[in-house]
């Protein structure tokens, strides 16, 4: 029988357990020890896991704070839907006579979040405006989103990420909002750096394209940069990773996150994989070990998830520069804070003091989102409550340890 290099770890997020075992105060050896036994890990995945939990333990253990939590904004449009793409994202011309309406929506649950948190003594920590696209949306959208948001929760926050994540969609009217609103963390995802896979994907953007996103984000000074690559995309093979790796080390950016090709059944691919002929388990480990060899000299794993179909059986992995890890990613990964979903598609997280949760996710479809967009409020509002509500009636010790 083969040897799975994650053993039995079916789950998304391998490291909660990782850590869970460092909340124990257990060490390399002892932890490997429990993890091999009890989910047959291997010693090459163990090693991964602990690199990641090393460079995420101290946000992790800053942002676990009982009062703390963070908003995920999803704005679910895209110029194009891209051939893998199973997120809430639908064209502009498909839904265009709903943008209005979205808009005002997510307007009110900003609004209406913003009190429930302060009513409950709650802190933001971090903000990520992801869909979809963000920038897809116009300046002055994008400016009533970022405002609305500052205006309902007026507290500093540590971090403000915006997917930028079509460089064609970027421009510098865009961009001087952006910076106006505080937003600290850009991400410009080419996934390819070839333009013939990214016309075959449905990208609907060039190469020059994500050097002239990138330069503009640069140009502007935001403090973090990431940058998106997908490995095992159809027709590439182990030199063009390589190269697209190479071309995105060579544009310097902050944070890098590697994903593996995963087989989404509501994505197009899954309409129509036999026109787009995919990597095998060998090829995609070879890929996977290419970008990863090239990335490691400079960069740190510091967050990893794993999905159902990816390629290889392995694991999408975000890579930062010392010190620039995204909080956002982390505290998401591990589920050891709030975290308010608004907007189509988006899940809210409600933490306990024992570590469970309760999630509560918004509709993917646009029109339904609007009907239920009340109804979400509510149930936010009831779920928050119970947590805070338990905690009352306790007191919370650090179980976090930084070491």
């Amino acid at each position: 029988m083969e040897e799975l290099p994650w053993g039995r770890l079916a789950g998304v997020r391998p490291s909660k357990q990782l850590h869970r075992l460092l909340d124990e105060g257990l060490s390399h050896a002892e932890a490997y020890q429990r993890m091999q036994q009890t989910d047959g890990i291997s010693s090459e995945k163990f090693e991964l896991l602990w690199q990641v939990a090393n460079t995420a333990r101290p946000v992790v253990a800053e942002s676990s704070q009982p009062d703390l939590f963070s908003v995920y904004v999803g704005i679910p449009f895209c110029p194009s839907r891209c051939l893998y793409c199973s997120f809430p994202a639908y064209s502009l011309k498909e839904l265009g006579m709903w943008r209005d309406q979205f808009l005002d929506t997510l307007l009110y649950e900003i609004a209406t979040t913003g009190q429930l948190a302060k009513k409950l003594n709650l802190r933001p920590d971090s903000f990520y405006l992801g869909g979809g696209t963000p920038t897809s949306l116009s300046p002055a959208e994008l400016d009533r989103i970022l405002s609305a948001l500052r205006l309902a929760f007026p507290a500093p926050v540590r971090e403000f990420t915006v997917e930028a994540g079509r460089p064609d969609t970027l421009t510098h009217e865009q961009l001087a909002i952006l910076r106006k609103h505080g937003v600290t963390r850009v991400s410009v995802n080419p996934q390819s750096m070839h333009n013939e896979t990214l016309q075959k994907i449905g990208r609907c953007h060039s190469v020059a394209e994500v050097y002239r996103a990138v330069n503009q984000v640069q140009t502007a000074a935001f403090p973090v940069l990431n940058m998106d690559l997908i490995l095992g995309l159809p027709g590439e093979n182990e030199a063009m990773v390589s190269k697209s790796v190479q071309d995105v080390l060579s544009l310097s950016p902050t944070n890098i996150t590697l994903h593996m090709f995963s087989r989404k059944r509501a994505s197009l691919f899954s309409e129509e994989r036999e026109h787009f002929p995919l990597p095998d388990k060998t090829l995609a480990a070879t890929m996977y070990r290419t970008a990863t060899g090239l990335l490691s000299p400079k960069y740190h794993p510091y967050y990893l998830y794993r999905q159902r179909e990816i390629l290889g059986d392995l694991e999408n992995i975000g890579y930062c520069l010392p010190g620039t890890e995204c909080i956002y990613n982390i505290v998401m990964i591990e589920e050891r804070q709030h975290i308010l979903g608004l907007g189509c598609g988006a899940t809210s997280k409600f933490i306990y003091q024992d570590l469970t949760l309760r999630n509560l996710t918004s509709p993917k479809d646009v029109r339904t989102y609007l009907e239920k967009a009340a109804e979400l409020c509510r149930r936010r509002e009831f779920e928050l409550t119970q947590t805070q509500k338990a905690l009352s009636h306790s007191v919370r010790s650090c179980v976090f340890p930084v070491f």
